[in-house]
This record gives structure tokens, C-alpha cells and sequence, in this order.
């Protein structure tokens, strides 16, 4: 009797697990408060929320890709029929048409889908400038709301007592920006990396290392902020920048 109850009591609690949902799961496997919480809302999240979300998501992927494609059309001056084929037509146009539309979906940007559309519109105007403009198709990918901001601040020359020089210090930056105190060296990071920016003091006399930085935009950068620039006016982003 007492193996029989206790196989009742297991199917019990096997039996109540179950209809229960995946929401007493998702409790017992994440322990303390976070677990009761997670457990509590899972179900209805599985059901209503997360579907929802989802196609809210996709939608507007499709939307940032249509937007995009749209742009590079009128940019380039011709119907988005005859865009749509000549880009068909070229496997070096569909291969920037992708890159360029990923980059577009995931960015909430609005400067950047501009950007990104002018890019996808030279590459169909002249063949020879597809590997350059999946360059810089590249570059924009990974440009964000504070990344163009930085940009924008850093291009601007640096008045010093003697002349003009054109870079910016970390506490140069800071002073302009304060609340990228926690985020400015992943930003700058990511400049550099993608040969937006560089220090243009490194290796130079008192040049390179905390406090002695000189950022600068290179030449390609210079042209990726163009490209944001196209739809933003020049002080938007810098504006924007100095309330975060």
C-alpha cells in the first residue's frame, strides 16, 4: 500500500505539473522571487504577449527593409521595378541589397535607413563602387543613436589657445557628453574597430594613452557621417547627445 500511494502521489504531482503549463516549471527552475514572478506571468505571456511581440517585431523589420529598399530607389532615380531587377540581375547587388537590408532591420535610426538606402542606390548607379559601398554598408551596420552622436562631436574642430586642433580627449568628450561616462570607451571601441575613428595622437610627442587622447574621424568616417547627415541637420545629433 504504501509503494501504491506513493505512486498515486507521483502521478498526482505529475498530473498537476503538467496542467499546470510550462509556468510551474519556469518556477521551479528559477529559484527565489524571480522564480514565483517568472512562474506567474510565463503562461500568459506564452499565449498573448510573446505573439504578439513577435509579429510586432517582424512587422517592422519589413517595414525598416521596405523603407530602405524604397530609398534606394528614389535615390538613384528610377522606378522600383527597374531598381528591384537590376539589383536581381547582379549577384554583387544582391549581396549589398542583403547586407544592407539586415543593417536596416535591426536599427531603430531613422538618419541611418536614409544612409543606408543612398548606399544600396551608388551601388546600383555604378557597379565599379559595389565593394566600396559594402564597405561602408559595414561601417553604418553597427552605428547607433550614440555612436552617430559621437561622431558627429568628435568631427567638430577642437579650438585650443594657439590655432585649431582636431582632436578630442576623453574629458574633452565627457564634458560635452557626460552621460556617455560609462559607455564612451565601447563606443570609441567600436569606431575604431570599424576605421570610423582613430587617436590621432598615438605615436606622436605626449600623444596616445589616457588623458592624452586626440580622436579624430578618418576620411571613411567623415564620409559615414555625411551619409547620416543627408537627413539629419548637422547639429541634431550633437544636440540630442548633450540631453542623454
Amino acid at each position: 500500500m504504501a509503494e501504491e500511494s506513493k505512486g498515486r502521489r507521483a502521478a498526482e504531482i505529475s498530473a498537476r505539473t503538467v496542467s499546470a503549463g510550462a509556468g510551474a516549471t519556469v518556477g521551479a527552475v528559477v529559484a527565489g522571487p524571480l522564480g514565483a514572478i517568472a512562474g506567474a506571468v510565463f503562461q500568459e505571456a506564452l499565449n498573448e504577449v510573446a505573439p504578439r511581440l513577435i509579429r510586432a517585431v517582424i512587422q517592422r523589420r519589413e517595414e525598416r527593409a521596405a523603407q530602405v529598399i524604397a530609398v534606394g530607389s528614389v535615390s538613384a532615380g528610377v522606378g522600383i521595378n527597374r531598381f528591384s531587377e537590376t539589383i536581381e540581375s547582379s549577384p554583387e547587388l544582391l549581396a549589398l541589397l542583403s547586407e544592407t537590408v539586415q543593417a536596416a532591420m535591426e536599427t531603430p535610426l531613422e538618419a541611418k535607413i536614409y544612409a543606408l538606402g543612398l548606399c544600396l542606390a551608388r551601388g546600383v548607379e555604378d557597379d565599379t563602387k559595389i565593394d566600396a559601398e559594402r564597405l561602408r554598408v559595414r561601417g553604418l551596420a553597427r552605428i547607433e543613436t550614440q555612436e552617430a552622436q559621437l561622431m558627429a562631436l568628435i568631427n567638430q574642430p577642437q579650438p585650443v589657445e594657439r590655432g585649431t586642433w582636431l582632436g578630442w580627449s576623453r574629458g574633452e568628450i565627457l564634458q560635452r557628453l557626460p552621460g556617455y561616462a560609462d559607455v564612451l570607451d565601447a563606443s570609441m571601441a567600436l569606431l575604431v574597430a570599424e576605421g570610423i575613428a582613430a587617436d590621432a595622437g598615438t605615436g606622436g610627442f605626449g600623444g596616445g594613452g589616457t588623458g592624452q587622447e586626440q580622436w579624430i574621424l578618418t576620411n571613411f568616417g567623415r564620409d559615414c557621417l555625411r551619409l547620416l547627415q543627408a537627413l539629419t541637420p548637422p547639429g541634431e545629433m550633437q544636440r540630442t547627445g548633450q540631453q542623454l
